[in-house]
């Protein structure tokens, strides 16, 4: 499998390829072992199933309760891949609101209900408060034998799973947002009805390829030329959070030290009528990253005697030469048809590309100290 990149700048890719020196990248990632075993990660997939199975057999609705990591990847994929499905899967504990707690409560009162915990701390807070109210109902609602079969944690820390509960390890050396390809993810996505094989297929290329070297030094030339924003677009409404996870992948990876480009999403032509107008004529601090696959040609415009897909198409293209010609360079990633294989592929390029962003910056892609400092302040105040 190749990623097909088209860009609107006036970057030489392949000759500012030359220009980096990547002799010590295998280094890199040796240094920061601890981190990367998403790069070769090997995954049996058939205790995931056997729960997975249980789960669609005895539920109207499977709650993930996550945040960050935990949680966007798998929504990414099955809202992208999206299937019909007899489980309803929602995703709860990423937002601290009442009003989105009380809507949960009451959408599962008459509902076969089971829960997938995620937390590699175990001690996250939003999720950890999330769960425990949500236990609260279940308590009420099932056995203590019943109970146990019908919550799964997701952790990397043993010690939280009480007795006689499920639970599925997220290895020491792989971070949230590099851990879409574990459990973390795949329990939701087999509930969702989603092809894990395929997906799994498609994420298991762990070769740091030219391509992915290329896109991370597009991006180093870019931030190297002043632009401080990268728009993340896509023309599928449907990668709305392939987007958000892409946004989480690259701004807890790289911005830090001082350094680092502000990521925004963007779909359009829905945003073409807003967002759009300053992409155009605004400060000239932006550049955009096109996410694209291929739509089915299924519905024909006959006022244009074209597919909508194929005008959809031609918009993606007329924007991306408007916004270069108004000194925002693009690049356009394109994936081919939307299918397991072909995502899982692209989100383990995205993975390996923003860690060799890390090399070129010269900082660690893999921490994210800085998201402990909101947590600290919020506990000082609760305790």
């Amino acid at each position: 499998m190749k990623i097909d990149f088209k860009t609107y700048s006036n970057i030489d890719i392949d000759k500012e390829l030359e220009k980096h020196d990547f002799s010590k990248l295998g280094s890199f990632f040796e240094n920061h072992s601890n981190y990367t075993g998403w790069l070769n990660s090997n995954l049996n997939l058939e205790k995931t199933k056997e729960k997975g199975n249980f789960f669609k057999k005895e539920c109207d609705i499977l709650l993930v309760v996550g945040i960050g990591g935990s949680y966007l990847g798998a929504k990414a994929i099955i809202d992208a891949l999206s299937v019909e499905n007899k489980v309803e899967i929602l995703f709860v504990g990423n937002t601290l609101s009442t009003d989105a707690l009380v809507n949960v409560k009451k959408k599962i009162e008459n509902k076969r209900v089971g829960i997938n915990y995620i937390s590699k701390s175990g001690e996250t807070l939003e999720t950890r408060i999330i769960f425990n109210e949500l236990m609260k109902v279940m308590k009420i609602k099932y056995s203590d034998d019943e109970l146990k079969k019908r919550v799964v944690y997701t952790t990397g820390n043993k010690e939280i799973v009480p007795s006689g509960y499920d639970y599925f390890l997220i290895p020491d050396n792989i971070g949230g947002r590099y851990s879409v390809f574990t459990a973390v993810g795949f329990l939701p996505i087999y509930v969702a009805g989603i092809d894990v094989d395929n997906l799994y297929l498609g994420s298991q290329s762990s070769e740091i390829s030219e391509d992915v070297k290329k896109y991370a030094i597009f991006r180093k030339k870019m931030q190297d030329d002043g632009k401080k924003i990268e728009a993340y677009v896509t023309y599928n409404p449907k990668l709305f959070f392939l987007i958000e996870w892409i946004k989480q992948l690259y701004a807890e990876s790289l911005g830090k030290e001082g350094q680092g480009i502000f990521p925004v999403g963007l779909i359009n032509t829905t945003d073409l009528h807003s967002i759009g107008q300053f992409m155009q004529e605004g400060s000239k601090i932006t550049f955009e990253t096109v996410i694209n696959f291929e739509e089915k040609k299924e519905i024909y415009i006959d006022e244009y005697s074209k597919y909508l897909s194929e005008i959809n198409e031609i918009a993606q293209t007329s924007t991306s030469k408007a916004h270069y010609e108004a000194e925002v360079p693009n690049i356009i990633i394109n994936n081919g048809e939307l299918n397991a294989k072909n995502l899982g592929y692209l989100m383990k390029f995205l993975m390996m590309s923003c860690a060799v962003s890390g090399y070129l910056e010269n900082i660690n892609p893999f921490n994210q100290e800085g998201v402990q400092v909101y947590k600290k302040e919020m506990l000082d105040k609760l305790v």
